[in-house]
């Protein structure tokens, strides 16, 4: 995090940084990244354009935060984001029926096609108050940070590289997704039917401190219990949907997992989690039907396979013990047989260049950033497909998918930095 400070004096700050790049080299060397870069007089004036517009940065930021995008219902944020494309002088922008909206940037030719994509979706349901509590640097609110931070990152980044008249040979495409809380299921319809074939991904979507160049293996299901249903008086004995979830959410628990996968972080991956359950209409009677959800989520596709073998036959199990009826919903599972060798992913020159650019602009003194082989992100799609992915971020994000989600105003200035760095390294080598 950069403490907040007087625009001359962040001014200083970036000259600093550029003439000192000793305090955050990159740690790997290969990839597309070198420091000089940052020094040639376009890419000097766009970032400087960042530092003179932190404060109206921070303000828009706010703006669409309270801008409400609970999941299948982000049309309000869409208009806003297409609108803002029209202003960039975007080429062939589209909201496709999902509510996907995605713009070009054309570059010179001959240089990749890369889409840099941030989600408009937000976990938190119609009715939640965004409202953002600002507490001097620090910004709380529900989606402060995923994924609102990125997606305003990504369209300051596309106006700064404007302002700088800065040309790339290859396109940049501006993807703002839809329903990737659901299942990345925005991203996934937009890249098998928008017609564009990128030659990289990169997903704006976790903190400035993490690379992820993977995809971790997610399925999610929705168990139904059934049976006739009856009056409290006359129930004892008899079928009960409520009683088979409560004991199959239970069994769910008791599944043995493997040991928990090292150096992730925060994470404890294999993983089984019941997020959700409901059923039944009245206090006074047997539900005709009991619910829940599970989401699975590891880190390869033979652990995840033989997990959900044992969650599915689990969830049967109980009803047949139970005596109810039976049936489920697959809500979330990906083909990854076109997915490239982990070791292939992580020396792909794009990842390289992610890690290099973040390791620069990284607050000096703090941890080097290392690359992770795991994503929850819209570049699960991609990896999946084959293309070259990674996942990044432009702030400090914390808690997310919480109510006291927070984020530091202040680190979005060099988060968008980094991301204009990023993108003219990817387009023009």
């Amino acid at each position: 995090m950069i403490e907040p400070m007087s625009i001359p004096n962040r001014a200083r700050s970036l000259a600093l940084l550029i003439a000192a790049p000793v305090l955050a080299q990159p740690m790997f060397a290969q990839g597309w990244f070198d420091a000089p870069l940052v020094n040639t007089p376009q890419v000097r004036a766009a970032l400087q354009s960042v530092d003179e517009r932190a404060t109206s940065i921070v303000d828009e930021w706010i703006r669409l935060v309270e801008i409400p995008a609970p999941s299948g219902k982000e049309q309000a944020r869409a208009k806003y984001i297409r609108a803002e494309m029209e202003k960039l002088g975007l080429s062939e922008i589209r909201t496709d029926d999902m509510f996907n909206v995605s713009g070009v940037r054309k570059g010179t030719g001959g240089g990749p096609v890369v889409v840099l994509a941030a989600h408009m979706d937000t976990v938190f349901p119609a009715g939640t108050d965004v409202k953002v509590k600002r507490q001097g640097d620090l910004l709380r609110a529900p989606g402060i940070g995923d994924d609102t931070s990125n997606l305003m990152a990504e369209l300051e980044m596309f106006r700064a590289l404007n302002r700088a008249g800065i040309q790339t040979k290859g396109d940049l495409i501006f993807l703002a997704s839809v329903q990737e809380e659901l299942g990345l299921l925005g991203a996934k319809h937009w890249l098998e039917s928008s017609g564009y074939k990128p030659d990289m991904f990169v997903a704006l979507d976790v903190s400035s401190r993490e690379v992820w160049y993977g995809a971790l293996r997610i399925t999610q299901f929705k168990f139904f219990y059934t049976s006739p249903g009856a009056h409290t008086m006359e129930s004892r004995g008899g079928p009960s949907p409520a009683k088979a979830v409560a004991k199959a959410i239970t069994s769910m628990y008791e599944i043995p997992l493997p040991p928990i996968a090292t150096g992730l972080d925060s994470f404890k991956l294999p993983v089984i989690n019941v997020g959700m359950l409901g059923g039944g209409t009245v206090v006074n009677a047997v539900p005709r039907e009991a619910w829940f959800t599970v989401d699975l989520r590891s880190l390869d596709s033979p652990t995840q396979d033989r997990l959900e073998s044992a969650v599915v036959s689990t969830a049967r199990r109980i009803a047949e013990q139970e005596g109810v009826g039976f049936r489920m919903e697959r809500k979330m599972s990906a083909d990854y047989s076109k997915a490239r060798p982990q070791q292939e992913r992580l020396n792909h020159p794009l990842v390289q260049t992610a890690l290099a650019v973040s390791n620069y602009f990284r607050k000096p003194g703090t941890p080097a950033i290392v690359p992770q082989d795991v994503g929850s992100t819209d570049a699960n799609n991609a990896v999946a497909m084959g293309i070259p992915a990674v996942a990044i971020g432009a702030t400090t994000e914390r808690m997310p998918h919480r109510l006291e989600e927070e984020d530091d105003a202040s680190s979005i200035v060099p988060g968008i930095q980094s991301l204009i760095v990023l993108a003219v390294a990817l387009t023009t080598h």
